[in-house]
């Protein structure tokens, strides 16, 4: 899994329709990012300024809130950013069209190339499962799901009925 983070100065005037467009957006497998099909991990928040937690700290704020989006994702940089213009148009234009000098994802050599520009290197990120690709991941989900499905309707089945059902489950064609 690679990491990337974005943040990118949201224009002025514009911080609360990109709030609720965020808000909107569908989660899990309904997110755009979701048709990307190598994200393992994404969220988009709005920073609206810097948090003063008194001194020694020195108070400092933002000229003007930020749009972060940060990823955890399969493959190259460069084709992730590509497969996101590509999948998901309308939310990218949605979403960064409410940032400085965003050119649109309708050139997406232009769209990764402001994304980039924008980008701050991750030195450190955490990802769950750092050596499985995203189809993998989602069919141990899959089968973590069915199993647990499976226990539950079978809380009461006797031992020797147990032992037939969980093979012909899990194990179709294989007998004891």
């Amino acid at each position: 899994a690679s990491a990337l983070t974005v943040l990118t100065p949201i224009a002025d005037g514009h911080e609360a329709v990109l709030r609720a467009y965020l808000a909107g957006l569908p989660l899990q497998e309904e997110s755009p990012l979701a048709r990307i099909g190598t994200t393992h991990f994404s969220r988009w928040l709005v920073l609206h300024d810097l948090v003063y937690e008194g001194p020694p700290q020195v108070q400092d704020s933002l000229k003007s809130p930020y749009l972060i989006f940060t990823s955890n994702f399969d493959g190259d940089q460069d084709e992730y950013l590509h497969a996101m213009a590509a999948a998901m148009p309308e939310e990218a234009d949605a979403i960064w069209s409410h940032c400085i000098g965003y050119p649109g994802s309708a050139d997406p050599v232009a769209f990764a190339k402001y994304l980039t520009h924008n980008q701050i290197h991750t030195t450190f990120f955490v990802s769950a499962y750092p050596d499985a690709k995203v189809p993998t991941v989602r069919a141990a989900l899959a089968t973590r799901a069915k199993l647990i499905a499976f226990a539950v309707a079978h809380q009461r089945t006797p031992r020797d009925q147990l032992k037939e059902a969980m093979l012909a489950e899990f194990a179709p064609g294989v007998r004891s």
